[in-house]
């Protein structure tokens, strides 16, 4: 008999295989994961930073710094902030999260379900820090509570972070003057005016603007360096700081008034911060010159005119240099030796270039007095007769006022007695002795000494060999 048997399945396919073998080595690998769903995230640094509101500050001034700790590790139990105000800074306040507690400059934080904590320093600057460049540090420090582990399995060990922030107090000390070479005005001859600015402190001035206002009747010539704006009679100059040091500006008006007027008012001023721009500062200052009454020509001095040159004169014997008014215009008799109370090496502006003055003459601004001499010389060879040359004497009471004229400086001496012929004979030598020397740096003199060579020894030799003259 003959059985039929069906075929036997010893196993699965291929395929079924790989498939069920993949299985099961899946099932292994769930069966040796942790009993968590997920890995442990990476550990977060603590991370912290300092700003203040304004990176310059003047003495009185309010300055706030600000700590934000952006990162607290998530394990931290505590977040303290240690803050250093530097001597300079007095502490007024502070803004703080209820999170934490402060006890003078530290605080205490409960980071707990915070992400960042934000503290804000009020300070105010005190006189002493002027010039100083404060630095305030802070440090942040998080701790981890004993979770029954090793720090590394809980988490992350304590951790501690510097941050630090620089203000800058500034001590600027502005002043400005204003001079005019002149002394008098005269209708039709030009002004020339200095600005002089200077910072005496230890620190820059900021945001600054000099205005200088031109004199009623006058018209703006040339102006050094060029002003920023030009309004009229009104120059301004806008600079964003003023160093420490001196600066000058110059400006030269024609004066052309429209109506007679007994004097006339020039001011300049500057405006600045001492700060970051939050306390403006105003220095300003005035120059009155009085105006000369123009004699027509082939006329004789009017009373109004020798009203003004008693003016001149009577304000030279305001500056305690001995000069009183001007009587007469006439050569007194001569004693052989020239006795002389003051002489004044001068720019044609009227600047001072050198000057020397008897032990018995009491102090006065040779400055001053060196421009006036020009101006009385200007007016009264422009009013008494101008085709008689330049003026070399004027007489009043016992003394004289002698002048010798050079191409840009002029020699002036104030004189008690004496043969004044030794000092015609030898001046203009000496006066072409130094222009040669300083030609180019005499034709636009500022004023400045050291741009000058060899004045100083070559004045003191003239006047030591004038006052030696026996006749």
């Amino acid at each position: 008999m003959r059985t039929r048997r069906s075929p036997t399945h010893t196993g699965p396919s291929g395929s079924i295989a790989v498939l069920l073998a993949m299985a099961v080595l899946a099932f292994i690998a769930l069966s040796l994961a942790p009993s968590t769903s997920a890995a442990l995230a990476p550990l977060q640094g603590l991370a912290a930073q300092m700003s203040v509101d304004q990176p310059y500050a003047a003495p009185g001034d309010a300055v706030t710094f600000t700590i934000d700790v952006t990162k607290i590790p998530r394990d931290a139990t505590t977040l303290t902030v240690n803050d250093s105000l530097p001597v300079g800074l007095r502490f007024d306040s502070s803004s703080e999260p209820t999170a934490c507690a402060r006890a003078g400059t530290v605080w205490s934080c409960n980071p707990s379900g915070v992400t960042n904590v934000s503290i804000a320093i009020h300070s105010r600057v005190e006189p002493g820090a002027r010039g100083k460049d404060l630095v305030n540090h802070a440090t942040i420090n998080s701790s981890v509570g004993d979770r029954g582990a090793e720090p590394e399995e809980a988490g992350g060990a304590p951790q501690s972070v510097e941050v630090q922030a620089i203000v800058q107090i500034i001590a600027s000390d502005i002043t400005i003057r204003l001079r005019a070479a002149q002394v008098a005005a005269t209708p039709g001859q030009p002004l020339n005016y200095r600005i002089d600015l200077l910072n005496g402190g230890v620190g820059p001035a900021v945001n600054a603007t000099i205005v200088a206002t031109l004199p009623q009747g006058g018209q703006s010539d040339s102006v050094s360096p060029r002003p920023t704006k030009v309004d009229g009679q009104r120059l301004e100059w806008f600079v964003d700081a003023i160093p420490v040091g001196s600066y000058t500006f110059l400006f030269n008006a024609s004066f052309r008034p429209e109506e007679s007027v007994p004097s006339i008012l020039a001011s300049a001023s500057v405006t600045y911060v001492d700060s970051n721009g939050v306390s403006p500062q105003r220095e300003e200052t005035a120059i009155t010159l009085p105006v000369v009454a123009i004699q027509p020509p082939g006329g004789s001095l009017s009373a109004e005119t020798i009203e003004s040159l008693g003016t001149i004169a009577m304000m030279f014997a305001a500056t305690g240099g001995g000069l009183a008014l001007v009587q007469r215009f006439v050569l007194s008799p001569r004693t052989p030796r020239l006795r002389i109370d003051q002489m004044f090496l001068l720019h044609r502006s009227g600047l001072v270039m050198n000057h020397f003055a008897a032990r018995h003459m009491g102090a006065g601004d040779p400055d001053i007095q060196g421009a006036m001499l020009t101006a009385v010389q200007s007016y009264l060879e422009n009013s008494v007769d101008a085709s008689a040359g330049p003026l070399q004497q004027i007489g009043f009471g016992a003394r004289d006022i002698i002048f010798a004229n050079g191409g840009n400086a002029i020699l002036a001496a104030v004189i008690r007695k004496g043969d004044p012929a030794v000092f015609f004979a030898t001046a203009p030598g000496f006066l072409r002795t130094i222009e040669d020397r300083n030609g180019p740096a005499l034709d636009n003199w500022d004023g400045m000494s050291e741009k000058l060579d060899g004045i100083d020894g070559a004045f003191r030799s003239f006047t030591k060999d004038l006052l030696a003259h026996r006749g």
